[in-house]
């Protein structure tokens, strides 16, 4: 099946057809609506996929396109006979199959009441393309374009490949996760967060799994934030004569880090911190690219050996592969970032532009890094690019990127244990909530902050991360739940090719670089 085709058929799955072969139109509010039941005739309720809120006509359960064609851009004819009562009976063998989330949700769907049995306020649906992909971009490009010439360092110029070929994952498995908030679960409601799309496909200890990647990822990538921010504070102070430890500013900016999670309550209310920190990755990564090629190996060592470049080196790939990964994570926000879009039909295409442009500027780098240092490049690669004004404004912008990041990440791990713990006005009152927000999210920022001085090793702590983490929600779980949660029957046979290969890359790379990130943290340390 040719790629066009198959890129095609993942973003176009906006329009939809219901039982009769009539087109599904979106609703007209953008509030997230009990559940909505498509019936084939009056007194009967479809046996089909279930259309749940508002973007019930966008992300309702899969068809199957191979049959499908393309009319106006807007509408698709309507899938076969056969192909529909397949789909049925998959849909209907998954919700048999998860008695024991039946039971948890209870019988009844009084209120927004999530598959977990916890009660959900929606957060305004009032965020456009530009502060959606803002949101995406900001956590995506972050301190993993620093790491992407090492990567390739360690990889070769195989590297290129890799870096689209995770681009292309990142989008793909990106609809597949909001795609599974929507499935039409015993109460019918849009599900909130990944652990809910966990205990949706496989119970309560599914819930616990995802849970545990989850919050490893976000909680882990926030020490990366205050490490690499500590890291680059301390280098620029300490040329202007301030001895002042890395580990005390790495202190400072936990602290400013709380400032807005103390503040800021939903993830739409963080989009002019999006927007600025998008603003200032694209600055470092001009800044890295051009000094690069300014200022290579060769010119400002001409005494010394030339560095060397390889076409490929297949030793380093998988350790590589979780770094370049990790360059491209942010699914864990992307529940919340689709919750707060106005109009949510537009998501495949905002992860897709999002995940083009970061390969493009991924790309950028790690050629111009690759290409000027070789196999002396160091990560971040700031540190490699010569000293004076254009790398200092560069650790400049790229510290205040990851203090602007570090807060829509937390929110993401904090508006998920609201919800789950009922933390709410409407539960505890205005000021008591306020209260008890303030207390837990301050102790949350304490712990990773410790977290941080503990283990201030920068790239090995991102690649363990990377590794353990972040390609297990990358590229692991959206797949095995969208398979659990709709089934296999639905998926075309080359898609079901595509899936498993990005399992196969996943396992690879999550066993491998944990494996190898685990060795160069324990010899780092031993040597202090």
């Amino acid at each position: 099946m040719p790629a066009a085709k198959f890129l095609r058929r993942v973003l176009n799955r906006s329009s939809t057809a219901t039982n009769d072969g009539r087109l599904a139109m979106p609703a007209a509010s953008t509030a997230v609506a009990p559940l909505a039941v498509v019936q084939e005739e009056e007194g009967s309720t479809a046996a089909g996929p279930v259309l749940v809120g508002t973007a019930a006509s966008i992300y309702e359960a899969p068809t199957d396109f191979t049959e499908t064609l393309s009319m106006d851009g807007e509408g698709k004819m309507p899938m076969s006979e056969t192909s529909e009562l397949d789909e049925k009976d998959a849909v209907q063998d998954v919700v048999a199959q998860d008695g024991a989330l039946e039971e948890a949700a209870g019988q009844e769907g009084q209120g927004d009441q999530a598959a977990d049995g916890v009660s959900h306020t929606p957060q305004p649906r009032n965020a456009g393309f530009v502060r959606s992909f803002s949101n995406v971009v900001c956590i995506i490009i972050g301190t993993g374009c620093l790491q992407i010439p090492y990567a390739f360092a360690k990889t070769g110029w195989i590297g290129v490949l890799i870096v689209v070929l995770s681009a292309f994952i990142g989008g793909y498995t990106g609809i597949l996760t909001i795609r599974c908030l929507y499935y039409q679960g015993p109460m019918g409601h849009r599900l909130h967060s990944f652990p809910q799309i966990g205990r949706a496909a496989f119970g309560p200890w599914g819930q616990y799994a995802t849970q545990f990647f989850n919050y490893l990822y976000t909680l882990g990538t926030t020490c990366l934030y205050i490490i690499l921010s500590g890291q680059f504070i301390y280098q620029l102070v300490s040329t202007l004569g301030v001895m002042v430890s890395q580990k005390v500013w790495m202190v400072v900016v936990a602290i400013i880090m709380w400032i807005p999670v103390a503040i800021l309550k939903e993830m739409s209310e963080a989009a002019v911190m999006a927007v600025f920190g998008l603003l200032a990755s694209v600055v470092v990564i001009l800044i890295a690219t051009v000094m690069s090629i300014i200022q290579p190996y060769v010119v400002m060592h001409p005494a010394a050996p030339a560095p060397t470049h390889d076409v490929a080196i297949g030793i380093g790939i998988p350790v590589a592969l979780s770094s370049i990964v990790f360059s491209f994570a942010g699914s864990v926000v992307y529940p919340h970032v689709e919750a707060s879009m106005r109009k949510p039909k537009q998501w495949p295409t905002v992860v897709f532009t999002a995940m083009t442009f970061c390969a493009v500027c991924y790309l950028l780098i790690g050629v111009a890094g690759y290409w000027a240092y070789g196999d002396l490049v160091v990560s971040p690669v700031l540190d490699s690019i010569p000293t004076g004004a254009p790398a200092t404004v560069a650790k400049i912008m790229i510290t205040a990127h990851v203090i602007i990041a570090a807060p829509i990440m937390f929110l993401s791990f904090f508006l998920e244990v609201e919800n789950q713990w009922k933390i709410t006005p409407e539960r505890l009152g205005k000021k008591r909530e306020f209260t008890v927000r303030l207390i837990y999210r301050s102790a949350v920022v304490a712990v990773v902050c410790g977290v941080s001085l503990a283990i201030p090793y920068f790239a090995d702590f991102l690649s363990l991360i990377s590794s353990i983490a972040c390609v297990t929600m990358f590229a692991i779980i959206p797949v095995v739940c969208y398979l659990k949660l709709y089934g296999h029957r639905i998926a075309p046979w080359y898609e079901k090719i595509w899936m498993v290969f990005v399992l196969a890359i996943g396992a690879v790379a999550s066993i491998w670089g944990s494996i190898d990130a685990i060795k160069n943290l324990i010899s780092d340390a031993s040597r202090g």
